[in-house]
Protein backbone atom coordinates (compact mmCIF):
# COMPACT_ATOMS: atom_id res chain seq x y z
CA UNK A 1 0.00 0.00 0.00
CA UNK A 2 1.29 3.27 -0.90
CA UNK A 3 2.35 6.09 1.41
CA UNK A 4 -0.12 9.01 2.06
CA UNK A 5 1.68 12.52 1.86
CA UNK A 6 -0.42 15.72 2.47
CA UNK A 7 2.04 18.51 1.73
CA UNK A 8 1.85 21.78 3.77
CA UNK A 9 3.81 24.27 2.37
CA UNK A 10 7.51 24.38 0.65
CA UNK A 11 9.83 26.92 0.57
CA UNK A 12 12.60 26.64 -2.09
CA UNK A 13 16.20 28.31 -1.98
CA UNK A 14 18.64 28.65 -3.85
CA UNK A 15 22.50 27.49 -2.97
CA UNK A 16 25.04 29.46 -6.10
CA UNK A 17 28.37 28.97 -5.50
CA UNK A 18 29.66 30.63 -8.58
CA UNK A 19 28.03 33.71 -7.65
CA UNK A 20 28.79 32.78 -3.82
CA UNK A 21 25.65 33.51 -2.55
CA UNK A 22 21.97 31.79 -1.10
CA UNK A 23 19.09 33.44 -2.77
CA UNK A 24 16.29 33.07 -0.61
CA UNK A 25 12.87 32.98 -1.68
CA UNK A 26 10.68 34.67 0.31
CA UNK A 27 6.74 33.69 -0.12
CA UNK A 28 5.79 29.79 -0.07
CA UNK A 29 5.44 27.47 -3.67
CA UNK A 30 2.22 27.59 -5.66
CA UNK A 31 0.34 23.98 -4.54
CA UNK A 32 -2.37 24.22 -7.55
CA UNK A 33 -2.64 20.96 -9.05
CA UNK A 34 -0.05 20.74 -11.48
CA UNK A 35 2.52 21.79 -8.88
CA UNK A 36 1.50 19.48 -6.41
CA UNK A 37 1.54 16.56 -8.54
CA UNK A 38 5.08 17.47 -9.50
CA UNK A 39 5.77 18.19 -5.49
CA UNK A 40 3.89 14.59 -4.71
CA UNK A 41 6.14 12.66 -6.69
CA UNK A 42 9.11 13.90 -5.63
CA UNK A 43 8.36 13.44 -1.59
CA UNK A 44 6.86 9.74 -2.83
CA UNK A 45 10.72 8.83 -4.64
CA UNK A 46 12.03 10.68 -1.27
CA UNK A 47 10.19 8.52 1.03
CA UNK A 48 10.94 5.16 -0.74
CA UNK A 49 14.44 5.61 -1.35
CA UNK A 50 16.33 2.60 -0.59
CA UNK A 51 19.28 4.60 0.62
CA UNK A 52 17.03 6.64 3.17
CA UNK A 53 18.55 5.73 6.89
CA UNK A 54 17.55 6.82 10.46
CA UNK A 55 19.88 8.47 12.15
CA UNK A 56 19.76 9.02 16.04
CA UNK A 57 20.56 12.22 17.48
CA UNK A 58 19.47 13.97 20.62
CA UNK A 59 16.20 15.73 21.27
CA UNK A 60 18.27 18.53 21.84
CA UNK A 61 20.13 18.57 18.57
CA UNK A 62 19.92 22.22 16.15
CA UNK A 63 18.24 20.67 13.21
CA UNK A 64 15.67 18.63 15.37
CA UNK A 65 15.05 21.36 17.16
CA UNK A 66 15.10 24.00 14.39
CA UNK A 67 12.39 21.33 12.45
CA UNK A 68 10.07 21.60 15.91
CA UNK A 69 10.13 25.63 15.36
CA UNK A 70 9.21 25.36 11.55
CA UNK A 71 5.91 24.39 12.34
CA UNK A 72 5.09 26.73 14.67
CA UNK A 73 4.61 29.97 12.45
CA UNK A 74 5.42 30.77 8.76
CA UNK A 75 8.24 33.12 10.50
CA UNK A 76 9.76 30.56 12.25
CA UNK A 77 9.60 28.19 9.37
CA UNK A 78 11.28 30.86 6.91
CA UNK A 79 13.89 32.12 9.82
CA UNK A 80 15.27 28.22 10.52
CA UNK A 81 15.20 27.69 6.57
CA UNK A 82 17.49 30.32 5.84
CA UNK A 83 19.45 29.51 8.86
CA UNK A 84 20.07 26.11 7.32
CA UNK A 85 20.69 27.35 3.45
CA UNK A 86 23.60 29.39 5.30
CA UNK A 87 24.45 26.05 6.62
CA UNK A 88 24.22 24.07 3.60
CA UNK A 89 25.90 26.30 1.81
CA UNK A 90 29.13 26.77 4.00
CA UNK A 91 29.92 22.89 4.25
CA UNK A 92 29.48 23.21 0.16
CA UNK A 93 31.95 25.84 -0.54
CA UNK A 94 34.30 23.46 0.90
CA UNK A 95 34.11 20.98 -1.88
CA UNK A 96 35.39 21.68 -5.19
CA UNK A 97 33.07 20.12 -7.44
CA UNK A 98 29.94 20.67 -5.42
CA UNK A 99 26.87 21.62 -7.99
CA UNK A 100 24.88 24.71 -7.48
CA UNK A 101 21.55 23.08 -6.01
CA UNK A 102 17.72 24.05 -5.00
CA UNK A 103 16.94 23.42 -1.36
CA UNK A 104 12.94 22.51 -0.74
CA UNK A 105 12.22 23.18 2.49
CA UNK A 106 8.32 20.87 2.68
CA UNK A 107 6.03 21.25 5.90
CA UNK A 108 4.04 17.44 5.57
CA UNK A 109 1.95 14.84 6.81
CA UNK A 110 3.67 11.23 6.33
CA UNK A 111 0.64 8.80 7.18
CA UNK A 112 -0.50 11.04 9.66
CA UNK A 113 2.47 12.35 11.25
CA UNK A 114 4.07 15.51 11.34
CA UNK A 115 7.20 16.12 9.49
CA UNK A 116 9.67 18.73 7.84
CA UNK A 117 11.91 17.46 4.98
CA UNK A 118 14.72 19.64 3.62
CA UNK A 119 15.80 17.94 0.44
CA UNK A 120 18.78 19.10 -1.94
CA UNK A 121 18.24 18.48 -5.82
CA UNK A 122 21.56 19.36 -6.96
CA UNK A 123 21.59 21.11 -11.17
CA UNK A 124 23.25 18.45 -13.37
CA UNK A 125 25.91 19.56 -16.15
CA UNK A 126 24.25 18.51 -19.46
CA UNK A 127 25.24 20.10 -23.00
CA UNK A 128 23.26 22.88 -24.31
CA UNK A 129 23.47 24.98 -27.50
CA UNK A 130 24.84 28.27 -27.25
CA UNK A 131 24.29 30.81 -30.02
CA UNK A 132 26.92 33.84 -30.54
CA UNK A 133 27.34 35.75 -33.07
CA UNK A 134 25.73 32.99 -35.33
CA UNK A 135 28.13 30.53 -34.37
CA UNK A 136 26.45 27.66 -32.79
CA UNK A 137 28.16 25.52 -30.37
CA UNK A 138 27.84 22.91 -27.55
CA UNK A 139 28.55 23.45 -24.19
CA UNK A 140 28.21 22.24 -20.93
CA UNK A 141 26.08 23.77 -18.27
CA UNK A 142 24.34 23.33 -15.30
CA UNK A 143 20.79 22.92 -15.57
CA UNK A 144 18.16 22.13 -12.95
CA UNK A 145 17.18 18.39 -13.14
CA UNK A 146 13.75 17.39 -14.50
CA UNK A 147 10.85 15.56 -12.28
CA UNK A 148 12.14 12.36 -13.64
CA UNK A 149 15.78 13.04 -11.35
CA UNK A 150 15.51 11.80 -7.66
CA UNK A 151 16.55 13.88 -4.46
CA UNK A 152 20.06 14.03 -4.15
CA UNK A 153 20.37 14.79 -0.73
CA UNK A 154 18.17 15.05 2.23
CA UNK A 155 17.06 15.56 5.61
CA UNK A 156 13.62 14.44 7.00
CA UNK A 157 13.00 15.61 10.55
CA UNK A 158 9.90 13.84 12.43
CA UNK A 159 8.78 16.32 14.51
CA UNK A 160 6.26 14.14 16.62
CA UNK A 161 8.33 11.54 17.59
CA UNK A 162 11.55 13.00 17.39
CA UNK A 163 13.63 11.30 14.93
CA UNK A 164 15.75 11.89 11.59
CA UNK A 165 16.27 10.34 8.75
CA UNK A 166 18.99 11.15 6.06
CA UNK A 167 20.06 10.69 2.76
CA UNK A 168 23.38 11.00 1.55
CA UNK A 169 25.62 11.67 -1.58
CA UNK A 170 29.29 11.48 -1.36
CA UNK A 171 31.55 13.82 -3.19
CA UNK A 172 35.48 14.21 -3.65
CA UNK A 173 37.22 15.57 0.00
CA UNK A 174 40.61 15.59 0.03
CA UNK A 175 41.01 13.28 -2.67
CA UNK A 176 38.94 10.69 -1.78
CA UNK A 177 34.82 10.09 -2.24
CA UNK A 178 32.78 10.75 1.45
CA UNK A 179 29.79 12.00 2.52
CA UNK A 180 30.03 15.25 4.30
CA UNK A 181 26.75 15.99 5.69
CA UNK A 182 26.51 13.41 8.77
CA UNK A 183 30.13 13.59 9.28
CA UNK A 184 30.42 17.49 9.51
CA UNK A 185 26.82 18.44 10.51
CA UNK A 186 24.72 15.93 11.47
CA UNK A 187 26.95 13.68 13.79
CA UNK A 188 23.92 11.70 14.23
CA UNK A 189 24.40 7.95 14.62
CA UNK A 190 23.36 6.69 11.01
CA UNK A 191 21.64 2.95 11.08
CA UNK A 192 22.21 0.39 8.34
CA UNK A 193 20.42 0.58 5.30
CA UNK A 194 18.32 -1.95 3.53
CA UNK A 195 21.48 -3.67 1.43
CA UNK A 196 23.79 -3.54 4.35
CA UNK A 197 21.03 -4.90 6.47
CA UNK A 198 20.38 -8.22 3.86
CA UNK A 199 24.05 -8.39 3.46
CA UNK A 200 25.04 -8.61 6.93
CA UNK A 201 22.00 -11.17 7.69
CA UNK A 202 23.57 -13.27 4.32
CA UNK A 203 27.08 -13.08 6.13
CA UNK A 204 26.32 -14.77 9.63
CA UNK A 205 23.92 -17.21 8.02
CA UNK A 206 26.56 -18.44 5.40
CA UNK A 207 29.49 -17.41 8.69
CA UNK A 208 27.25 -19.99 11.00
CA UNK A 209 26.92 -22.39 8.27
CA UNK A 210 30.20 -22.93 7.80
CA UNK A 211 30.94 -23.35 11.47
CA UNK A 212 27.53 -25.64 12.81
CA UNK A 213 26.25 -26.87 8.98
CA UNK A 214 22.65 -25.73 9.63
CA UNK A 215 21.61 -26.20 6.30
CA UNK A 216 19.85 -29.20 6.96
CA UNK A 217 21.74 -31.01 4.22
CA UNK A 218 20.74 -27.52 1.87
CA UNK A 219 23.14 -24.56 1.88
CA UNK A 220 21.80 -21.74 4.66
CA UNK A 221 21.54 -19.06 2.15
CA UNK A 222 19.15 -21.31 -0.01
CA UNK A 223 16.97 -21.49 3.56
CA UNK A 224 17.17 -17.49 4.14
CA UNK A 225 15.81 -16.90 0.51
CA UNK A 226 12.75 -18.87 0.78
CA UNK A 227 11.63 -17.97 4.19
CA UNK A 228 12.26 -13.98 3.11
CA UNK A 229 9.75 -15.44 -0.43
CA UNK A 230 7.61 -16.84 2.52
CA UNK A 231 6.98 -13.13 4.09
CA UNK A 232 6.80 -11.87 0.75
CA UNK A 233 4.00 -14.56 0.26
CA UNK A 234 2.38 -13.66 3.73
CA UNK A 235 2.63 -10.03 3.43
CA UNK A 236 4.99 -10.24 6.65
CA UNK A 237 7.75 -7.56 7.55
CA UNK A 238 10.80 -8.80 6.74
CA UNK A 239 12.78 -8.83 9.85
CA UNK A 240 16.38 -9.88 9.95
CA UNK A 241 16.05 -11.49 13.15
CA UNK A 242 13.24 -13.27 12.61
CA UNK A 243 14.72 -15.19 9.50
CA UNK A 244 18.15 -15.46 10.64
CA UNK A 245 15.98 -17.64 14.03
CA UNK A 246 14.38 -19.83 11.36
CA UNK A 247 17.31 -20.73 9.72
CA UNK A 248 18.98 -21.55 12.89
CA UNK A 249 16.02 -23.12 14.56
CA UNK A 250 17.58 -26.41 14.60
CA UNK A 251 21.08 -25.77 16.74
CA UNK A 252 20.47 -23.53 19.39
CA UNK A 253 24.48 -22.88 20.05
CA UNK A 254 24.40 -21.56 16.10
CA UNK A 255 21.24 -19.31 17.08
CA UNK A 256 22.66 -17.65 19.83
CA UNK A 257 25.62 -16.96 18.20
CA UNK A 258 24.56 -16.10 15.30
CA UNK A 259 22.04 -13.46 17.21
CA UNK A 260 25.27 -11.97 18.97
CA UNK A 261 26.78 -11.36 15.94
CA UNK A 262 23.90 -9.23 14.61
CA UNK A 263 23.63 -7.45 17.36
CA UNK A 264 27.30 -6.72 16.95
CA UNK A 265 26.82 -5.63 13.30
CA UNK A 266 24.01 -3.27 14.02
CA UNK A 267 21.22 -5.01 14.05
CA UNK A 268 17.97 -5.77 16.60
CA UNK A 269 14.66 -6.92 16.41
CA UNK A 270 12.83 -3.77 15.61
CA UNK A 271 15.00 -3.80 12.24
CA UNK A 272 12.98 -4.28 9.09
CA UNK A 273 14.41 -4.88 5.38
CA UNK A 274 11.71 -2.42 2.93
CA UNK A 275 14.11 -3.12 0.00
CA UNK A 276 14.91 -6.11 -1.36
CA UNK A 277 16.83 -7.90 -4.00
CA UNK A 278 15.61 -8.01 -7.04
CA UNK A 279 12.21 -10.96 -7.37
CA UNK A 280 15.00 -13.22 -9.74
CA UNK A 281 17.63 -13.33 -7.43
CA UNK A 282 15.27 -14.33 -4.24
CA UNK A 283 13.91 -16.81 -6.25
CA UNK A 284 16.49 -18.57 -7.37
CA UNK A 285 19.74 -20.17 -6.39
CA UNK A 286 22.56 -21.46 -8.16
CA UNK A 287 24.37 -24.59 -6.94
CA UNK A 288 28.33 -24.95 -7.86
CA UNK A 289 30.10 -27.92 -7.93
CA UNK A 290 33.59 -28.21 -7.70
CA UNK A 291 34.10 -30.20 -10.95
CA UNK A 292 32.55 -26.63 -12.75
CA UNK A 293 28.91 -27.95 -13.07
CA UNK A 294 26.41 -25.55 -12.24
CA UNK A 295 22.84 -25.93 -11.61
CA UNK A 296 20.11 -22.47 -11.68
CA UNK A 297 17.09 -23.59 -9.99
CA UNK A 298 13.91 -22.09 -8.15
CA UNK A 299 14.62 -21.56 -3.83
CA UNK A 300 11.67 -23.47 -2.95
CA UNK A 301 12.29 -26.53 -5.22
CA UNK A 302 15.39 -26.71 -3.73
CA UNK A 303 14.55 -26.95 -0.26
CA UNK A 304 11.46 -28.73 -0.58
CA UNK A 305 13.90 -31.46 -2.73
CA UNK A 306 10.81 -31.47 -5.43
CA UNK A 307 13.46 -32.28 -8.29
CA UNK A 308 17.11 -32.30 -7.21
CA UNK A 309 18.27 -34.51 -4.17
CA UNK A 310 21.60 -35.53 -2.99
CA UNK A 311 23.16 -38.87 -1.89
CA UNK A 312 26.57 -39.45 -0.29
CA UNK A 313 28.77 -42.21 -2.12
CA UNK A 314 31.44 -44.09 -0.04
CA UNK A 315 34.23 -42.77 -1.62
CA UNK A 316 33.12 -38.85 0.05
CA UNK A 317 31.56 -37.79 -3.11
CA UNK A 318 28.73 -36.95 -3.45
CA UNK A 319 25.68 -37.80 -6.26
CA UNK A 320 23.15 -34.99 -7.61
CA UNK A 321 19.88 -36.49 -9.45
CA UNK A 322 17.65 -34.31 -11.00
CA UNK A 323 14.13 -35.46 -11.77
CA UNK A 324 11.15 -34.63 -13.77
CA UNK A 325 13.27 -33.64 -16.74
CA UNK A 326 10.99 -33.82 -19.80
CA UNK A 327 13.20 -31.70 -22.36
CA UNK A 328 16.86 -30.31 -22.25
CA UNK A 329 18.05 -26.88 -23.87
CA UNK A 330 21.63 -26.21 -24.43
CA UNK A 331 22.28 -22.45 -23.95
Amino acid sequence: MEDTILIHKILIHMLDFPADTVHVSDGFAELDDAAAEYYLKRMHKLMSHNRLTDVAVPPLHEVMLRGKQMIESEEEFKRNAKEMSKKLFALGKRIQDMPNANVYYVDFRHNGVRKIAILKVNYKIMPTTLIEGGNVQVVRRQMMPTSGYTTDEAIIIDVENGYMQMLEKKYTIDGKKQFYLNEQWIHGEVALDDRQKYNTMKRVVNKMDDIYKVGRGMEASALMKNEINGCLETNTPVRPIDIVKKVMAKDMQAEEESLLMMEDMGIDEQDVIKALPSMKSLTRCKILTDTEVEISMPVEDYVRGNTLSKRFLDDGSQEITISGIHEIVVK
